[in-house]
């Protein structure tokens, strides 16, 4: 059974339980929750306040544009220094065009208007995970003091045409100064891929601070009742001298792309699930420059394109170079997922 979004992204927000949005009423609710995480957190009235809008823009959102929304908050802690995350996650259309939306320019049914942009101004951080007919996960966290940056994460997704749901997936955590992504393609489209693609991204929720190799040696192991997909691990060890650990089988492009410069890596030609003499993972440790951007796609991208020349491009949120990769570049009779990490 093809599983929500919504219980994936909401599972992995912590402890802090989701309050559904339903009404103005939960809208405050939100708010006042934020407001007790922040003080809990020793944040100052400035930053509270800025969390507290921050959780009132994300409210209003689910409660024009999203479908059975909820917003979770959550105190965090990063190099000793203490934070709040909201994450509002909800099982609506999702962000049309999320470009558009983190410039305040709403456009058409499924955007999220100026209240995305408001968000990313009050923001330190802020992912964004948008499937379209699925669905919208936004994560925006702010520290009371600036703690050192990690990478944002974007993703953007759409089924083929004549599917309701993809069987195209990712997900991402967080393990102290590594960050871990993952893309998958359950084999084909429709509700077998789905499955194939959600038994995988169970394996990383649930084992993803793993190695990347590991975590693709259980999920061949997971995936062995399914069709199959094919999956990129990736863990991003951050800080001042980065290095990439990758691990992943089949046509998932990974790439490390900068102003005119850009590297993409290997793959075996194996399925993860199927039973092949000799499978095995692709396995590679790189360093990488601190300002190469990640990005990985399923191969609903049409191949060997590239937006290295595309400086304007490049500076975008991840998520906004995510959809536009995938307005330009996608093809119509396949799924399509394109994650991007700054």
């Amino acid at each position: 059974m093809e599983a929500p979004l919504i219980e994936g992204w909401l599972g992995g927000a912590g402890g802090g339980g989701a309050i559904p949005i339903l009404d103005e009423a939960s809208v405050s609710a939100a708010r006042q929750r934020t407001r007790e995480v922040a003080r809990e957190q020793s944040l100052s009235a400035v930053d509270t306040e800025r969390l507290a809008t921050i959780a009132s823009e994300l409210a209003h959102n689910q409660l024009a544009h999203g479908r059975d929304g909820q917003i979770a908050v959550n105190g965090i802690v990063r190099d000793g220094h203490t934070g709040v995350e909201i994450v509002a996650a909800d099982a609506g259309a999702g962000i049309a065009d999320p470009s558009r939306a983190l410039q305040g320019m709403p456009r058409g049914k499924g955007s999220l208007g100026i209240g995305l942009a408001a968000v990313r101004e009050h923001a330190h951080e802020l992912d964004v995970d948008v499937r379209l007919g699925e669905g919208t996960c936004v994560r925006a966290r702010v520290f009371a003091r600036l703690a050192t940056r990690r990478r944002e994460v974007g993703i953007f997704g759409r089924p083929h045409r004549d599917e309701r749901r993809s069987g195209d997936h990712a997900s991402f955590l967080r393990d102290g100064a590594r960050l871990l992504v993952t893309v998958c393609d359950g084999l084909g489209h429709g509700r077998e891929a789905r499955e194939a693609a959600d038994a995988a991204i169970n394996v990383f929720a649930q084992h993803g601070a793993g190695s990347p190799r590991s975590v693709l040696e259980r999920a061949h192991a997971a995936l062995s009742a399914t069709r199959g997909a094919v999956m990129a691990v990736v863990a991003v060890q951050e800080g001042p001298a980065p290095s990439l650990d990758l691990a992943s089988v089949g046509n998932i492009t990974v790439a490390l792309v900068r102003a005119r410069s850009e590297r993409r890596f290997g793959a075996t030609s194996f399925v993860v699930g199927a039973a092949q003499p000799g499978w095995r993972p692709h396995v590679e440790v790189v360093a990488m420059d601190p300002h190469d951007l990640l990005v990985l796609h399923t191969d609903g991208i049409q191949s060997r394109i590239s937006v290295a020349a595309d400086e304007a491009l490049l500076r975008e949120h991840p998520v906004g170079i995510a959809h536009q990769l995938v307005e330009r570049f996608g093809r119509e009779d396949d799924d399509v997922l394109v994650l991007v990490a700054i």
